[in-house]
């Protein structure tokens, strides 16, 4: 049976210029002086604080109304997991027992936050782990933007940056979800939510070619990465299955279009040895890339329990990087791995057991809370 979906009133739901007007109408139902909604706004916008408990200079039944009402969390971190490299692994759970990860990754002073969009994924891509979990549900506005809130408070108190980038990388197809993931970049990027530079964020897709269009109407000035892997259609079709529906043609055509001065448009490239990385495939990437002037980054494969395809190793990867650059002008990079020993590398995020009871500190039981 589907697990029931948590119903609630969470403002993240809602447009982001609505938040006052909400926050004043249930300071009103708590009899609480209007004053108060401007100051829950200060310390949940202006100083990010998701957890009412922290709103310290609320009272204390103001802070607890507020933590059992209107803006009750969504998750709380069930674990956390640090790589030596510095790249940390969260896993949340949810209010109705099922659990997603998102990883946060330090490179010099910026902090990038990998978001789950959906718990499991449709799109069923043989190279990815969360492929073999399939789609439990989407997630609602608010526990994607609670995410990136409970990341950024929890790495700047460990005297971190924080999150500076944010990218829909993580569990699920972001364009499969895509009202809660646009909702959810409202809050991000509008002037009446947190005002993170749009810039600054990515949503990265297998190529849901009408919703593209929308992402870029909506979004303007979000960049956009597509999860390529193979720019011929018999390869791409045994590695991206939803290439039988959204075609390598209609992709192209529609990365064509969308293309302007000011849009950066990457093609991620995860390389299987032996599958998509000849001399062939080097050469309709180039093609590829070439109509849309896209970066090209490419990855390599991290196998997984139950894996299709072998480890591609850095020669494998160079290898491959230097046949495309033989056959295209433009950017072409290899992406350094970040988070392997706690399996928080590109597609590596799954979960074994979807749902646990969870404990009264809000872990899951035998769960370490690693620090």
């Amino acid at each position: 049976m589907k697990p029931q979906e948590p119903q609630t009133d969470h403002p993240f739901d809602h447009p982001p210029d609505q938040l006052d007007s909400r926050l004043e109408q249930w300071c009103q139902e708590q009899q609480q002086p209007k004053f108060r909604a401007k100051q829950v706004r200060q310390h949940l916008i202006d100083q990010r604080i998701y957890d009412p408990l922290e709103m310290t200079s609320l009272p204390a039944e103001l802070r607890q109304g507020l933590a059992e009402g209107i803006l009750s969390s969504p998750l709380v971190v069930a674990d956390q997991l640090n790589s030596t490299d510095g790249t940390i692994k969260f896993r949340f759970m949810l209010t109705d027992g099922l659990s997603i990860e998102s990883v946060w990754i330090p490179t010099d002073d910026r902090g990038t936050l990998c978001l789950s969009s959906q718990v499991g994924c449709a799109a069923g891509c043989t190279f990815c782990a969360t492929g073999t979990m399939k789609l439990t549900r989407n997630l609602h506005p608010r526990e994607i933007v609670a995410q990136w809130l409970a990341v950024h408070a929890t790495t700047v108190a460990q005297g971190l940056c924080g999150v500076t980038q944010v990218v829909f990388m993580g569990m699920g197809e972001p364009l499969h979800n895509y009202p809660a993931v646009s909702r959810a970049i409202d809050w991000f990027s509008s002037a009446q939510g947190f005002q993170f530079s749009p810039r600054r964020i990515t949503v990265s897709t297998v190529g849901i070619v009408p919703k593209i269009e929308q992402l870029v109407h909506d979004h303007p000035q979000v960049r956009l990465a597509v999860s390529l892997h193979s720019a011929i259609t018999e390869t791409r079709n045994s590695i991206v299955p939803i290439n039988q529906h959204h075609s390598i043609e209609d992709l192209s055509e529609v990365l064509v279009k969308i293309r302007d001065g000011s849009r950066r448009i990457s093609i991620e490239y995860v390389v299987l040895p032996g599958i998509n990385d000849g001399p062939d495939q080097a050469k309709a990437l180039a093609r590829f890339a070439g109509k849309c002037g896209a970066h090209i980054n490419l990855l390599p494969f991290h196998p997984y329990e139950g894996a299709l395809y072998a480890a591609a190793g850095a020669a494998e990867v160079g290898q491959f990087l230097s046949l495309v650059q033989k056959q295209y002008e433009g950017s072409v990079t290899a992406r350094r791995s970040r988070g392997l020993d706690i399996d928080g590398a590109c597609g590596q995020l799954v979960l074994n057991n979807l749902k646990k009871p969870a404990t009264t500190d809000g872990t899951e039981p035998g769960a370490s809370k690693k620090r």
